[in-house]
């Protein structure tokens, strides 16, 4: 998710505006990485000698003496590499990752969590004894190697830097796009990314994209959306690459109005700007079913009269993680009613 431009990146896309007031100092939390005889931990990623580069999405070449393999990595791109195969020794989030869904059905235990709050890293840790590598994070658009998603300022990322390299890994295009980005990264790493598991995850996600390309012919519409006190979000699917990718498949979403980007948004007194057959709603703000009802306009509108209110899921960008959202995704095409 990306923030209008009224708003912080780090707050909307840090897990909502509730979760940045309550920001506190952090103290870590987690268990250290088991280690093997020569010091690294069990991360799924081979050693080799030899030159090692990438080049990320935001430009920047990174080059090493030998493969990475201890990988620290911010929230949901962490998620992804566990999916592909690869255990960091590291997690900083906006939260922590046992309370986030986008960890559903992945092993934490044993991984350290160096931040629990946006931007609070506990730099000790992740340099002085966890040592890592390389630290991954998502990218965005117009984002810039000293301003990069998952850290508090320039200074932190320049501290972080003077010892590891960081990647970031850009959310442009569609889903399948910046999978394929995660893709050839673990691949660099190390991951069979011909055959194995991650041959069967996109067999997989291949067969849901054409479930959902199917439960698209039902022809209903669609809009994600964030909530807050004053303001309602109306997500422009060409924006987000999970959206964009459903919109390929067919999924229908309005054209929203204005030139910036991501975001449309209403003041909720003009929550009726468009009905759509279901809302999709985000599960990062702190806003509930209940509250959305409060909101008279909103309440109006035939999806929330008919129940067709869905959640939003930031799911992380691999083939396990799309294709479980894209199934309910096609379960509610199928089933909502035509409403609009």
């Amino acid at each position: 998710m990306r923030p209008a431009p009224a708003l912080s990146r780090r707050r909307l896309l840090g897990g909502g505006l509730a979760a940045v007031a309550g920001l506190t100092a952090l103290t870590a939390c987690g268990g250290e990485a088991e280690t093997n005889a020569e010091g690294s931990a069990d991360t799924g990623v081979a050693p080799e000698d030899g030159p090692w580069s990438f080049t990320d999405g935001i430009g920047q070449d990174i080059a090493l003496d030998a493969r990475p393999t201890r990988i620290a990595a911010y929230g949901d791109q962490a998620a992804a590499l566990m999916h592909f195969g690869i255990t960091p020794v590291a997690i900083f989030h906006y939260q922590d990752p046992a309370t986030d869904s986008t960890f559903d059905g992945l092993d934490l235990d044993g991984i350290p969590v160096v931040g629990t709050a946006y931007g609070e890293i506990d730099l000790e840790q992740l340099l002085g004894e966890i040592r890592p590598d390389l630290v991954v994070t998502t990218s965005y658009r117009e984002e810039t190697p000293d301003t990069m998603y998952g850290f508090k300022d320039k200074t932190q990322i320049d501290t972080i830097r003077s010892q590891v390299p960081i990647a970031g890994i850009l959310q442009d295009g569609t889903a399948l796009d910046v999978i394929r980005a995660n893709e050839e990264l673990v691949g660099l790493l190390g991951v069979d990314v011909e055959g194995g598991k991650v041959a069967e995850d996109r067999a997989a996600f291949e067969q849901v994209s054409d479930e959902l390309r199917e439960a698209a012919g039902t022809g209903l519409t669609a809009v994600a959306i964030y909530a807050e006190d004053a303001n309602l979000y109306y997500a422009k699917a060409p924006d987000d690459p999970a959206l964009a990718y459903y919109a390929e498949l067919g999924v229908q979403f309005p054209e929203f109005a204005g030139k910036d980007y991501y975001w449309e948004i209403v003041s909720w007194e003009r929550a009726d700007t468009y009905s759509p057959d279901l809302f999709l709603y985000s599960e990062r703000d702190s806003y509930t079913l209940d509250q959305y009802a409060e909101q008279p306009t909103f309440a109006a509108l035939p999806a929330p009269r008919a129940g067709q209110m869905h959640p939003w899921v930031v799911s992380a960008m691999d083939y396990v993680s799309q294709a479980a959202y894209m199934r309910r995704l096609a379960e509610w095409l199928r089933e909502d009613d035509d409403v609009a």
